[in-house]
Protein backbone atom coordinates (compact mmCIF):
# COMPACT_ATOMS: atom_id res chain seq x y z
CA UNK A 1 0.00 0.00 0.00
CA UNK A 2 2.77 2.45 -0.77
CA UNK A 3 1.27 5.88 -1.10
CA UNK A 4 2.42 9.01 -2.84
CA UNK A 5 2.46 12.50 -1.38
CA UNK A 6 -0.71 13.19 -3.35
CA UNK A 7 -2.48 10.39 -1.43
CA UNK A 8 -1.12 11.30 2.01
CA UNK A 9 -3.65 14.07 2.71
CA UNK A 10 -6.49 11.79 1.74
CA UNK A 11 -5.20 9.12 4.14
CA UNK A 12 -4.96 11.53 7.06
CA UNK A 13 -8.73 11.85 7.10
CA UNK A 14 -9.58 8.15 6.82
CA UNK A 15 -8.84 6.71 10.29
CA UNK A 16 -5.84 4.75 9.04
CA UNK A 17 -3.61 3.24 11.75
CA UNK A 18 0.13 3.63 11.10
CA UNK A 19 2.61 1.81 13.33
CA UNK A 20 6.35 2.45 13.16
CA UNK A 21 8.58 -0.20 14.73
CA UNK A 22 12.36 -0.23 15.17
CA UNK A 23 13.77 -3.69 14.52
CA UNK A 24 16.80 -5.19 16.27
CA UNK A 25 18.98 -4.55 13.23
CA UNK A 26 18.22 -0.80 13.50
CA UNK A 27 15.91 -0.64 10.49
CA UNK A 28 12.23 0.21 10.65
CA UNK A 29 9.03 -1.50 9.60
CA UNK A 30 5.84 0.42 8.83
CA UNK A 31 2.48 -1.24 9.32
CA UNK A 32 -0.67 0.29 7.88
CA UNK A 33 -3.88 -1.05 9.46
CA UNK A 34 -1.90 -3.95 10.97
CA UNK A 35 -0.49 -5.03 7.59
CA UNK A 36 3.19 -4.69 6.76
CA UNK A 37 3.43 -1.79 4.33
CA UNK A 38 7.18 -1.15 4.15
CA UNK A 39 10.07 -3.09 5.68
CA UNK A 40 13.75 -2.56 6.33
CA UNK A 41 13.77 1.24 6.07
CA UNK A 42 17.08 2.64 7.27
CA UNK A 43 16.93 5.50 9.78
CA UNK A 44 18.36 7.96 7.26
CA UNK A 45 15.33 7.43 4.98
CA UNK A 46 12.58 7.12 7.59
CA UNK A 47 11.77 10.87 7.83
CA UNK A 48 11.49 11.13 4.04
CA UNK A 49 9.27 8.04 3.93
CA UNK A 50 7.01 9.42 6.65
CA UNK A 51 6.74 12.75 4.85
CA UNK A 52 6.35 11.63 1.24
CA UNK A 53 4.28 8.48 1.77
CA UNK A 54 2.18 9.48 4.76
CA UNK A 55 2.22 13.29 4.90
CA UNK A 56 4.05 13.61 8.23
CA UNK A 57 6.55 16.38 7.61
CA UNK A 58 8.32 18.88 9.84
CA UNK A 59 7.29 18.84 13.50
CA UNK A 60 4.91 15.90 13.03
CA UNK A 61 7.74 13.80 11.67
CA UNK A 62 10.09 14.91 14.45
CA UNK A 63 7.52 13.87 17.06
CA UNK A 64 7.15 10.42 15.49
CA UNK A 65 10.93 9.99 15.28
CA UNK A 66 11.30 11.04 18.92
CA UNK A 67 8.70 8.52 20.09
CA UNK A 68 10.23 5.71 18.06
CA UNK A 69 13.73 6.51 19.30
CA UNK A 70 12.48 6.60 22.88
CA UNK A 71 10.33 3.47 22.99
CA UNK A 72 11.15 1.55 19.81
CA UNK A 73 7.67 1.96 18.35
CA UNK A 74 4.78 4.34 17.94
CA UNK A 75 1.23 4.23 16.64
CA UNK A 76 -0.31 7.14 14.77
CA UNK A 77 -3.94 7.34 13.70
CA UNK A 78 -4.19 9.11 10.35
Amino acid sequence: MSQTHRDSTRLKNRGVRLEVIRKRDGTFDLFCNNKLDQSGIIEKWLPETLCVSYGFCGQECENIMSQVNESGRTIVIL
